[in-house]
């Protein structure tokens, strides 16, 4: 069970970097090929959906940092949950801006591959300017 969870604390870290770094079909492939990633301004499902979406909404510019922290993760078997912490951080003209914090709700499902978020929901609790191109 500590591999598991480790395994999964691992995932969401790589979320965290492919999102930064702009690797949309790599982060994409991160979730079950019926993954839902869900905000309040969007709800995504499936790979190519999701890639699709962070593709158009995220631009390269600003850069931005994600930050995942307080993770509780919990193991059932080949399913499992997490409550993360997570704060964005947004480049801005005198230095980093806090941008968005809240908290992440995870479910986790193990497939062939491994590892995968079945749904990741970001819950808000303070936004500022995320300088993202929504609709």
């Amino acid at each position: 069970m500590l591999e598991d969870k480790d395994t999964i604390r691992e995932l969401m870290h790589r979320y965290c970097f492919c999102m930064d770094e702009g690797r949309f079909a790599e982060l994409a492939g991160l979730f079950a090929r019926d993954g839902v990633w869900c905000a309040p301004y969007r709800t995504a499902t499936g790979p190519a959906d999701i890639e699709a979406w962070l593709t158009q909404s995220v631009p390269p510019a600003p850069k931005r940092m994600h930050y995942v922290m307080n993770s509780i993760i919990a193991v059932d078997g080949n399913a499992a949950t997490a409550r993360s912490n997570y704060l964005v951080m947004v480049e801005g003209p005198e230095g980093p801006v806090p941008s968005v914090c809240g908290t992440y709700a995870d479910r986790f499902v193990r497939t062939s591959d491994g590892w995968r978020f079945q749904r990741r929901e970001l819950i808000h609790a303070f936004k500022g300017e995320m300088r993202l191109q929504l609709p």
